[in-house]
């Protein structure tokens, strides 16, 4: 079974149409006067592209852009981002425009070398945003009759994501000229679906997730990175781009699969379907285990079903009972391999847990089946012994003795004469009757 879903996009350009806007007064004026406020239209519709082109001055010196996405279970992930930004002695004490987030990020960390960096505030941020619209936010705030800093504060709260502004200092970079930034963040699989037409092939919940990337610098060398989780294998693949601007780093290592994107020029977007497996042969384990089990689960069901009507043999209720004993082992012992992981096994563990409870009272069933119907047959059996009805000679059964055997025998002989003699005193008893009444 493919489980299906995907990553929060980090610093996603994208579009949304002026009517997605949820603050219905700025949407009111802004329709009406579309215009007259282009860089208020752009920073509502276009929130990315607007700092990305109006505070570029830190995104102009990154040369180079590392992102390591290392996935801590199949389902959860540790995003590294790491930019390398060269002539920093042009760049002066303040806050810069680093990325847009359009979802909240867990445990962000920025860190610059070995510092922690600061970032900037949301009034720090507004600050910025009423200096660089300036006349048509004066404007805007005539129209709604409102002062500049709650309309500068509405507009923030209407745009499309939170840009995150970053504090550069040159007193603690010591003169140099080249620094390594450094992201860190959590993000999970998101939008969760599963293809449940093949869970009856296979329980394992393996994982496709979309991720984008997107890149910072139109002319940066970018490298991705992605490191699969233990005990299972990865493998990723781009789409909706030329594969002029991809390339594959050679890896001997299953574990890590590396891209190279060159943006020559422009920035990137590049979309990712990743792969996350189980291993062929530990498959073939889970899944062979699993089938075996169905297997004697349903021999299992017609013997107990047959033992209602008839009495089984021992020697074949025996074999069943330690087949179904020995791979009810197997299930207990692969299953505790999969207690660690409840992202993957988890249904396939549940699978594994309701084959052990079945198959054990199957056998159980049957054995209190046939028990039973032995039982009966031995109590039929000793209904009437046979020494009773055909004695012998050597007072052994004989069942199938035949008449002349029995004849032959002084028991028998020894009634038959009994027998003939009483027939003769029978005999003499009625002549005498006869002669008194008829002389």
């Amino acid at each position: 079974m493919i489980e299906t879903g995907n990553f929060s996009d980090f610093n996603l350009v994208r579009r949304r149409k002026l009517t997605e806007c949820e603050d219905i007064e700025l949407r009111r004026i802004l329709l009406e006067k579309a215009d007259c406020f282009p860089l208020i239209r752009c920073l509502l519709t276009e929130t990315t592209r607007f700092y990305t082109e109006y505070f570029s001055e830190l995104q102009n010196h990154i040369v180079r852009e590392k992102r390591l996405v290392v996935f801590e279970t199949p389902s959860r992930v540790q995003m590294t981002h790491e930019y390398t930004i060269e002539d920093i002695g042009q760049l002066k004490n303040g806050f810069y425009f680093l990325f847009n987030a359009t979802e909240r990020l867990s445990w962000l960390k920025i860190q610059m070398e070995d510092n922690r960096v600061s970032i900037a505030s949301k009034k720090k941020v507004i600050i910025y945003l009423k200096n660089k619209l300036g006349r048509e936010l004066e404007e805007l705030s005539n129209l709604l009759k409102t002062d500049v800093d709650e309309t500068a504060y509405r507009l923030y709260e209407a745009s499309d994501g939170k840009p995150c502004f970053v504090e550069f200092n040159q007193k603690e970079n010591k003169g140099q000229q080249s620094i390594l930034l450094s992201v860190t963040f959590f993000d999970s699989i998101q939008n969760k679906t599963s293809n449940k037409y093949v869970s009856w092939k296979s329980p394992l919940q393996e994982k496709r997730i979309s991720y984008r990337y997107n890149t910072l610098s139109n002319n940066a060398s970018a490298w991705i990175y992605f490191k699969a989780p233990s005990n299972f294998v990865l493998s990723a693949r781009h789409k909706g781009i030329p594969g002029h601007y991809v390339e594959s780093s050679p890896s001997n290592d299953e574990e890590i699969t590396s891209l190279v994107l060159k943006p020559n020029g422009e920035a990137l977007s590049v979309a990712f379907d990743i792969f996350v497996n189980v291993p062929t042969a530990l498959k073939w384990w889970y899944n062979g285990i699993l089938y075996l089990s169905y297997t004697i689960a349903l021999i299992c069901l017609v013997a107990f079903v047959a033992s209602l009507v008839i009495t089984l043999p021992a020697e074949f209720t025996n074999t069943l009972s330690n087949s179904v004993y020995t791979v009810v082992a197997a299930l207990i012992a692969t299953r505790g391999w999969l207690m660690s992981e409840e992202q993957v096994m988890k249904k396939i563990s549940n699978y594994y847990t309701v084959l052990v409870w079945l198959l054990l009272a199957l056998v159980i069933a049957i054995s209190i089946t046939c028990h039973v119907g032995h039982d009966e047959k031995k109590n039929l059996t000793n209904i009437i012994p046979s020494s009773d009805i055909y004695p012998s000679c050597n007072n052994t059964f004989n069942v199938k003795g035949n008449v002349n055997n029995m004849t032959s025998c002084p028991q028998w002989q020894q009634m038959s004469n009994h027998n003939v003699s009483d027939i003769g005193d029978s005999m003499l008893f009625i002549d005498h009757d006869v002669q008194s009444k008829y002389p």
